[in-house]
């Protein structure tokens, strides 16, 4: 606004800007968010397919006979079958199945940590990851994740 020295009045001047944005380059950013299996790549067509991670929860007395510790000991009896068959192991116990769940959530966690990821929810058989970057370092995450088993992923862009 300008103040008039003629009159005791205020008038406003429109000022107009025009800018070039022809040459500037654009930087894009992709979010994605992963759906990662912390059980490892050898469940992941059974948790495509409404394995542990996407199974109804039961009411009634049937969810007392399916208790956490059962499912554990089911667990640890197919991380123990699954992981190099050739070679005869004593039987795995619920808290060495654990520990590998734990393993490979630690691994996940330190992978997105060093692209800026973060994890944003935890569940019992997979974690969901948020990453915001560009759609090369989007892929090259992707990529690093891939062994774990990618269950579900979406992104923008």
């Amino acid at each position: 606004m300008r103040f008039d020295n003629n009159a005791d009045s205020y008038f406003q001047v429109p000022v107009w800007a025009v800018l070039d944005y022809t040459e500037t380059k654009v930087i894009s950013r992709e979010l994605l968010l992963a759906k990662v299996s912390i059980l490892g790549p050898e469940y992941l067509e059974e948790q495509l397919v409404g394995g542990p991670s996407h199974e109804p929860r039961r009411v009634g007395e049937a969810e007392f006979a399916d208790s956490k510790l059962e499912r554990e000991a089911v667990l640890a009896h197919n991380f123990e079958h699954s992981a190099q068959p050739e070679l005869h192991t004593s039987p795995m116990t619920p808290s060495q199945a654990l520990r590998l769940k734990h393993q490979h959530l630690h691994s996940i966690h330190v992978l997105a940590k060093q692209f800026g990821a973060k994890i944003v929810d935890v569940s019992e058989n997979s974690v969901i990851v948020e990453l915001t970057a560009k759609t090369s370092r989007v892929e090259a995450f992707l990529s690093l994740l891939k062994p774990f088993g990618i269950l579900e992923a979406a992104r923008t862009g």
